[in-house]
């Protein structure tokens, strides 16, 4: 169906809106024809240097009016798109483009040395264009696009993959989540409804559009035909000033960003103008940060639960519950991730399968229109997460009597910092790189401002000569990227063991950190 074409969708808001903005970025502003129009001609530059419909185009950008361009390209002409985490080591991003294998990629100026270096780390041939004035070595994207046509392509089917998303693998090697244009789509419908999108809504992006969190959030806009304001890095006081300018109406934040622009507010009482809703996602919210939320924005906060596979869509905790807890009434629901969204059944199975009966604790299985299509490049890891068209999150939780969904635990070996996902083993193959390290177990600890930290148990090897924490963090800095390196580094004589197994006792590492908290995440 054409609705259910990103394409069409930017097609139908430069034929209904014509002279509305569609994207804010520092000094830059793009109406919705124009979008369009720069779209259909960045379109033909990627055909112009052999792409076809299908082919996969990254993207190593911060967030800017020229990295929406080039995604909007991708999604009118049939190309794959792949945003790519700016924060990843080379080596890291070196595994991804072999894996998805680029026809074309674009860059940041800013990240031009880590161009030159996939460029030589590649398997495959990929031509390289910046975002931006043209480099020594590389052709300006813009400077391409003005020199072609702007003639609209064919659309795209609802099931073409629109998106392929990395994220952190369990055994180091990173997933890449197919999303087609009709779960995206979807993902937009299903997320604006909570916060009221409509063609005037205004929403700050200060999340990487590299996340599914980012891009689902985008799609709701684009649905309605509504604005986005752009914001390259996340800088509290800025933020703090756009929304008390009265020109916002929501924003989306992870915990960690929140906390910091109530740090920006601090006791003062501020007026927000237009803000309406300020979303909170990709990690659980530690509690005095949400009571602090509360204080300062009154009952605007709508909390969304959910994975990349999930293409941002499962849970919600509407606004009407962070009321009713100002005043008193049901505060315990404020520790839940809400409700299913419309259109997304939630399940709680037992490791054999079979649904948990009223309050007995299991996995948490969706299903819904939005999810992915499976994993790029790895049938089998898809046929182990998608069962019977149920989406297997790797997430523990538990209902009450009125199906409030509550995250107790994870069942995937996983830590969610800052938002970011880092899988233990990717963090233990670094630090076991080490010559000096004979084993490492990495676990999650928690932590006042990100959530979670990454906290690592090493045992030396015999005779080695003594090695400090500060020279394997820095170790690991070289090998990861600076978010997944660990916090702190306990040394131990040897790790404890499962018996009969011999499978080293996370649980009980996690143990002491987690034993006065209601759950064992956070």
């Amino acid at each position: 169906m054409k609705q259910l074409n990103l394409g069409a969708l930017l097609c139908r808001n430069a034929a209904l809106y014509p002279e509305r903005t569609a994207l804010i970025c520092e000094n830059r502003q793009l109406t919705h024809a124009q979008l369009l129009s720069s779209a259909a001609r960045i379109g033909h530059v990627f055909a112009g240097l052999g792409a076809h419909r299908g082919d996969r185009i990254a993207i190593l950008a911060r967030n800017s009016i020229e990295m929406v361009e080039a995604l909007c390209a991708c999604e009118l002409h049939g190309y794959i798109a792949v945003p790519l985490n700016h924060r990843l080591a080379d080596a890291e991003l070196s595994v991804i483009m072999n894996d998805c294998r680029p026809s074309v990629l674009v860059v940041d100026n800013e990240f031009v040395d880590s161009a030159a270096a996939l460029h030589q780390a590649c398997e495959h041939g990929m031509e390289i264009l910046t975002l931006g004035e043209a480099h020594q070595s590389f052709r300006s994207l813009q400077t391409a696009q003005r020199e072609a046509e702007a003639a609209l392509p064919l659309q795209s089917g609802a099931d073409d993959i629109a998106y392929i998303v990395y994220t952190s693998g369990s055994t180091g090697r990173p997933k890449g989540v197919m999303l087609s244009h009709a779960a995206l789509v979807e993902s937009g419908r299903v997320l604006a409804t909570p916060a009221g999108v409509r063609p005037d809504s205004v929403q700050i992006v200060v999340m990487p559009l590299f996340h599914v969190g980012a891009t689902a959030q985008r799609m709701g806009y684009v649905v309605n035909g509504a604005t986005l304001v752009l914001h390259r890095k996340f800088d509290p006081e800025r933020i703090v000033r756009e929304l008390a300018s009265g020109n916002v109406t929501d924003i989306h934040l992870a915990p960690t960003m929140l906390r910091s622009v109530l740090d920006e507010i601090g006791e003062r009482s501020m007026d927000f103008g237009r803000l309406e809703t300020v979303k909170y996602a990709s990690s659980p919210i530690p509690e005095d940060t949400l009571a602090r939320a509360m204080r300062a924005f009154g009952p605007k906060l709508l909390q969304y639960y959910a994975l990349t596979e999930a293409g941002g869509v499962a849970s919600v905790l509407h606004k009407f519950v962070h009321m009713e807890a100002m005043n008193g009434e049901n505060v315990g629901r404020l520790r839940s991730a809400g409700q299913a969204h419309f259109g997304c059944d939630i399940q709680l199975r037992r490791p054999d399968g079979h649904r948990c009966e009223s309050d007995e604790e299991g996995e948490i299985w969706l299903r819904s229109q939005a999810m992915m299509s499976g994993y790029w490049n790895n049938p089998v890891l898809t046929k182990e997460t998608i069962v019977d068209g149920w989406l297997r999150t790797g997430d523990a939780g538990r209902f009450d009597r009125e199906q409030y969904l509550f995250i107790m635990d994870r069942l995937k070996d996983m830590i969610v910092s800052g938002g970011e996902n880092i899988y233990s083993s990717e963090v233990e193959r670094a630090l076991e790189a080490h010559p000096h390290v004979l084993e490492a177990a990495v676990v999650g600890v928690p932590d006042a401002h990100w959530g979670e930290a990454v906290h690592a148990f090493v045992v030396l090897r015999s005779g080695a000569p003594q090695v400090t924490a500060d020279e394997l963090i820095d170790f690991c800095k070289r090998r990861l990227a600076s978010y997944k390196k660990p916090r702190s580094i306990e040394f131990l004589p040897a790790l404890p063991r499962l018996q009969h197994v011999q499978k080293i006792d996370k649980p009980a590492l996690r143990k002491p950190y987690w034993a006065a908290r209601q759950r064992s995440v956070n």
